[in-house]
């Protein structure tokens, strides 16, 4: 389980949860600032327009498993917690080219059965954050603003765009800038495209 990335960069992790709100402008963004995004999808929001993450991809952002229905996850069964995560990492494999090895359990709820079914997925780890961000404000876990290696989680909103643009702001006014998980995480981790 990871919930910080150890380093002495002054970087932070941007990961985004869901997928219900598919804001046009925000992937124009993070394709013209190169803004290293990790998105952890969730097949009921995702479905209805796999191309809008598709293009997410093509402009740099990981595609990554949050569930097919985001249920709470302890309260299934190991089978029905396999289900959740081995199915949405077979669509997303056809969908996106790869398939995802890193997993964030819906609610950051997760327990020893969740841990078992996403091995047997072929997750490599399961994400949590340190801190939370609402359209762009940010509610730290731990006082004293952001660390060096904090993932931060954000949701899709209606106001992407414009949210995304003061979160950015708020991060490098605090001396840190967003980092891709690839630049810090152990190649082993990443599953290649094809």
């Amino acid at each position: 389980m990871i919930s910080k990335i150890t380093t002495k960069d002054k970087v932070v992790f941007i990961t985004i949860d869901d997928g219900w709100q598919k804001d046009r402008d925000f992937v124009q963004l993070i394709k013209d600032r190169e803004i290293p995004i990790t998105v952890f999808l969730m097949n009921d929001a995702a479905k209805g327009d796999y191309g809008y993450f598709r293009r997410l991809q093509q402009a740099g952002a990981l595609i990554e498993d949050h569930s097919m229905t985001h249920p709470l996850m302890t309260r299934l069964s190991y089978a029905r917690q396999k289900y959740q995560i081995c199915k949405t990492a077979d669509i997303y494999a056809t969908q996106y080219g790869t398939r995802p090895t890193l997993f964030r359990a819906p609610y950051g709820a997760s327990n020893t059965t969740t841990r078992s079914a996403a091995r047997a997925c072929g997750m490599k780890a399961i994400f949590f954050w340190r801190e939370t961000s609402e359209h762009g404000n940010l509610a730290y876990q731990v006082a004293g603003g952001l660390h060096s290696g904090d993932i931060i989680l954000v949701h899709f909103k209606p106001h992407m765009a414009r949210d995304f643009r003061t979160l950015l702001h708020r991060i490098q006014k605090q001396g840190y800038r967003p980092a891709a998980l690839k630049d810090y995480l152990p190649a082993g981790y990443f599953h290649q495209a094809g």
